[in-house]
């Protein structure tokens, strides 16, 4: 709707409006507990095995999310020496999967789309990187069908190490 809100808002306004939805009411301590036990998310163990087996790659996040949120929850995962870069949305006021957004990442990390490996458990954003022109891995943990957005993934695994023995495989770039 070209109407840009702070992640952290849309993230509280979404949590107001399930507990609505379910019925559940939440006093202001629970709410703030619950807020920020989002920058408290401890990563998939698979993430934890597969991330020192990537260090021969430039790793970096792109995320909807704000630069107050992703700077303690990459820290809080212990997962801030992974990577070397953590782009977010915000400075464009644009959410994925806005072309402009994956273009943010190509210029900030100074590649063309082609020379990115994308990974992402988000059908809309597998489908905007590809579209965009990256090679993109989508992790389906929960074996979902994926969305009909007209780009499938280059790949999709179940789990982070499988990319590691992709990459080994030289059947992913």
């Amino acid at each position: 709707m070209e109407r840009y809100e702070d992640f952290c808002a849309v993230t509280e306004a979404s949590l107001a409006y399930t507990c609505e939805r379910l019925v559940v009411t939440l006093d202001a301590a629970a709410r703030a507990r619950l807020m920020d036990a989002y920058l408290k998310l401890t990563p998939y163990a698979d993430v934890v095995e597969a991330l020192p087996q990537l260090t021969g790659y430039r790793l970096a996040i792109l995320s909807n999310g704000s630069p107050n949120i992703l700077g303690p929850l990459v820290r809080n995962a212990g997962l801030a020496e992974a990577f070397r870069d953590v782009i977010s949305v915000d400075e464009l006021r644009i959410y994925k999967p806005s072309p402009q957004v994956y273009r943010l990442a190509c210029d900030r990390l100074r590649v063309r789309p082609d020379e990115v490996g994308f990974v992402s458990s988000n059908p809309f954003d597998v489908a905007g990187a590809k579209s965009f022109g990256m090679r993109v891995f989508w992790i389906n943990r929960n074996n979902l069908v994926l969305d009909r957005l007209g780009y499938a993934p280059d790949a999709t695994i179940s789990k982070l190490t499988e990319l590691v023995g992709l990459l080994r495989a030289g059947t992913a770039r």
